[in-house]
């Protein structure tokens, strides 16, 4: 039943450890029980002390040893050096001589009593280092007894006579060292299992009890009539566990969930097979879901099985798997899309170089002149949303990061106006702008330029032949708002809301059947957003659109 495996290793041994202290005491000048010449009871004193002192020390090389022990193949090893050691005194008398008439200990006798001394500091050190396999009521006399042994053996290297005083004095430190290792091994081991016998047992337990209450779910158990037994948080009786579960799912939801629990847990008892499933609740307003698993347990004959419940509030989960769902159909949409957008451009491309390569001959100057003109304007946009898609990919790696620094909006409205200029002079469409020069933002200055030119280019996109295209910014506490507005066709309010989401990248054709990327109002919302930013629309039919967008001001 030991599950300690030094102490059992120490229990076999002081069996032989005893037997030769014996006759240690029986072979003692003046018992006259074994009539050897010379001295064996010194003999026998060091034969057993060294073979204590190595028995504690080896039992350290087992502490850590997963298979059980052998403990026939112990016995059996102590009681041959035992048999040998008797044998070598009492018959063979060729044992080493350890104590002289009138000269006192031999040179053996004293080495061996230090080289004994040594082993046992050994064994206390390892003993210390060790102490997480002994309960404190075991440790303490265990160590207490090798440093009486010690102290012991200490008067055994030193003394001249038998029969004095520090011989004397070494016989009770002897006897106080037995004294401890019988309160160790046999009082506590035996008379108290419970403290030392099942150490690693009570240990497992009070873990496993540990890691039950700190379960952040429910857990319940519930006996053959239906009642609950055990909860993993409160104590064991129905208001209590009334109270948990009111904890858990709300004081309106307890009467719900036991209509939903009761009948699966007959369904279990009944089957004797797993189940699992899901049930929600109602809590503040708010929907809450619950994983379930319960799980027959089959306990031993005479022992009533019982019925494991495990809850999980699986909401926050459940949302982000949810999210996730969206997200995907979302990116499946757009790739698609853009899928979409790609081939027709090529097409162009492909139709054209091939009628040039085909025909060129035969075809004027003119017509040839025409199609590169098509062949190049069709590149452009297939660049742009190539750059486009690049740039948003990017973004949703994390790979693009801001680099945010003081921008002056003037500026960047200069820059972004010389840029779509020619755009808008194809159009004849003014281009005018309403800035001060006090307005400065910390924002990424060339994804700032990118929301400028890509909503500069959809305003005049979507205007009217001599229409104006104003650029605006103003203040407001914290935020400088910047505006693009137009006056052309207008948005249908239908697809207001979803004009900024990355899953509406379809792209209208503009009032002179320009076409666009499909990704620009995606990517505008992506950068104001990672400037700590934010962009809406206002528009009606026929009456134009301003889109606004906000940045940090210095």
């Amino acid at each position: 039943m030991q599950d300690n495996k030094y102490l059992h290793f120490v229990g076999i041994s002081y069996i032989f450890i005893a037997g030769l202290d014996l006759l240690h005491t029986l072979s003692f000048k003046g018992m006259n029980v074994l009539p050897v010449p010379g001295y064996p009871a010194n003999q026998f004193w060091v034969a057993t002390r060294l073979m204590e002192a190595l028995t504690l020390l080896m039992g350290f090389l087992l502490i850590n040893k997963k298979k059980k022990l052998h403990t026939d193949l112990i016995f059996l090893a102590y009681f041959t050096v035992s048999v040998f050691l008797v044998l070598s005194i009492l018959v063979w008398q060729t044992f080493p001589v350890c104590f002289i008439e009138g000269m006192g200990q031999t040179p053996f006798k004293i080495y061996t009593e230090y080289l004994i001394i040594a082993i046992l500091i050994i064994a206390a050190i390892l003993l210390l280092k060790n102490r997480k396999h002994f309960s404190s009521n075991v440790f303490t006399p265990l160590f207490g007894s090798i440093v009486c042994a010690i102290l012991s053996e200490c008067c055994f290297a030193s003394y001249t006579s038998n029969i004095g005083p520090i011989n004397e004095l070494g016989h009770y430190g002897k006897l106080i060292s037995f004294f401890l290792i019988y309160k160790a091994n046999v009082e506590i081991g035996f008379i108290k299992p419970a403290d030392y016998l099942f150490k690693n047992l009570k240990e497992s337990e009070e873990q496993f009890r540990t890691l039950a209450e700190n379960l952040p779910g429910l857990v319940l158990r519930y006996d053959q009539s239906i009642q609950c037994i055990y909860t993993n948080k409160l104590k064991i009786n129905r208001d209590d566990f009334k109270s948990h579960v009111i904890q858990l799912l709300g004081p309106e939801n307890i009467e719900q969930f036991e209509e939903w629990l009761f009948p699966k847990l007959k369904l279990v008892l009944n089957s004797g097979l797993p189940y699992q499933g899901s049930f929600q609740q109602h809590i503040d307003g708010n929907v809450h879901f619950f994983s379930a698993h319960i799980i027959p347990e089959h306990h031993r004959e005479g022992i009533e099985n019982t019925i494991l419940v495990i809850c999980d509030d699986v909401t926050v989960l459940r949302k982000t798997e949810h999210e996730l769902q969206l997200i995907n159909k979302t990116k499946d949409k757009l790739f698609s899309v853009i899928a979409h957008d790609l081939r027709n451009p090529f097409t162009a491309l492909l139709s054209y170089s091939e009628l040039i390569a085909s025909r060129s001959e035969s075809m004027d100057r003119k017509r040839i002149g025409q199609m590169a003109t098509r062949m190049n304007e069709t590149a452009k946009q297939t660049f742009a949303l190539l750059e486009n898609l690049l740039q948003w990919s990017r973004v949703q790696t994390g790979l693009l990061k801001p680099i945010k620094e003081p921008i002056i909006l003037k500026e960047i409205f200069d820059q972004a106006i010389k840029v779509c200029l020619p755009l808008a002079l194809n159009k004849n469409i003014v281009l005018e702008m309403n800035v001060s020069d006090s307005i400065i933002v910390s924002a990424d200055r060339q994804m700032v330029a990118a929301v400028l030119r890509n909503l500069i280019i959809n305003a005049i996109k979507f205007s009217f032949e001599g229409d104006q295209v104003l650029l605006e910014a103003t203040s407001n506490q914290a935020m400088a708002i910047i505006s693009v507005k137009d006056t052309g066709t207008g948005i249908p309010e239908e697809n207001q809301d979803a004009l900024l989401g990355i899953g509406n990248t379809l792209s209208q054709p503009g009032t002179a059947a320009e076409s666009g990327t499909g990704l620009g109002l995606v990517l505008c919302k992506e950068f104001v957003s990672l400037n700590d930013g934010e962009i809406w629309l206002k528009s009606a039919m026929g009456d134009g659109t301003v889109f606004y967008f906000t940045l940090p001001l210095i």
